[in-house]
């Protein structure tokens, strides 16, 4: 299952920071990037939520990511400063949020786990230079509580996704394996433009297709035939296996194909399929994947899981501090003193 929350134990750190314009809070004299919850959150406890998503898209992405634009999850593209800082503040937000439900749930950090991230900060703080300290304002006890507010809110998340009643049923998450020898009836330049085949290219395609099924036929009594393998199926330039749930072929080849791959069995071979495509002959190679439909479960329980999470999240979030956004909170002069690049 994918994790929301890095762990902090492990952070490299590589910012450049710059010290002019900041706006301080009465009290402890330090910057303030935003207010949460009625807490004040600093610049010095946000660097380290900053860095674990630097390391984190640099590991991914290459250390040259911040001179360039990344996908978003909704498919948009935005700039790889701009989301990194913003998946810094979520990232913290919902550490935040986690340790308010700590009481509730009953769950706290066990003396040995408490002190387990107290010698994890001490060993972070020691790797520090003197211009890293002074720049950034960082003290170790801040380092302390961060670490140890991202363990319990992490035990609480744990705790959380325990509870929650996702279940994916084998049937849902069935993956097929199958070949498509297939007899295309279109053209596709290299900028995706599809031209239909002539009605002669067309009836040449369907006759290929003919002759290839009967060859097929005349080898019925072979039960292990892979029909991959028919030198008719060698030239054929989009035949090929898939793996499909029942959701893609039915958005690839429509509802008839399905409803044909759906009542064949591990080597059965249909009879040659009209679609718009062209002409196809099927053969059922696992109309359960094992492997795949394993890893599809896993991926619809993850999808599943991040849904379940994030409404709750949305819906704490809401009851914490009413009206709370990024783009509200966040003291951007403040928060532009981190830079990623």
């Amino acid at each position: 299952m994918k994790r929301y929350l890095y762990v902090l134990a492990v952070l490299m750190l590589a910012f450049v920071m710059c010290g002019c314009g900041s706006k301080n809070d009465e009290d402890t004299g330090k910057p303030v990037v935003l207010r949460y919850n009625g807490e004040d959150i600093y610049l010095d406890e946000v660097y380290i939520y900053a860095e674990t998503v630097r390391e984190s898209y640099e590991e991914k992405y290459g250390t040259d990511v911040w001179k360039q634009s990344i996908q978003s999850d909704d498919g948009l593209e935005i700039n790889a400063v701009d989301a990194a800082k913003r998946e810094a503040i979520s990232k913290l937000i919902k550490t935040k949020t986690l340790i308010t439900k700590s009481g509730e749930y009953g769950i706290s950090l066990t003396t040995s786990e408490q002190k387990e991230q107290e010698k994890a900060a001490q060993e972070f703080y020691d790797i520090l230079t003197d211009e890293q300290i002074n720049k950034v304002g960082l003290k170790e006890p801040t380092v302390a509580k961060v670490l140890c507010e991202s363990a319990l809110a992490d035990k609480i998340y744990s705790y959380i996704m325990k509870q929650s009643s996702t279940e994916i049923s084998d049937e849902e998450a069935r993956m097929s394996t199958f070949y498509d020898m297939f007899f295309e009836c279109y053209s596709e330049d290299d900028f995706g433009n599809i031209t239909l085949y002539s009605q002669d290219k067309i009836d040449a395609q369907k006759k290929k297709a003919d002759t290839a099924y009967a060859a097929i036929q005349n080898e019925s009594g072979n039960q292990d035939m892979n029909i991959s393998f028919l030198g008719s199926a060698k030239d054929l330039k989009y035949a090929g296996t898939h793996t499909m749930s029942k959701d893609e072929i039915l958005s690839t080849y429509g509802q008839d194909v399905l409803d044909i791959l759906y009542s064949m069995s591990d080597g059965e071979i249909s009879t040659v399929v009209e679609t718009v495509y062209g002409y196809h002959i099927f053969q059922m190679l696992s109309i359960t994947d094992e492997e795949a439909t394993a890893k599809n479960k896993e991926k619809l329980t993850e999808a599943a899981d991040s849904k379940y999470y994030e409404s709750l999240m949305t819906e704490w979030v809401n009851e914490l501090d009413s009206g709370f956004s990024y783009s509200k909170r966040v003291d951007e002069d403040v928060y532009d003193q981190i830079t990623f690049d």
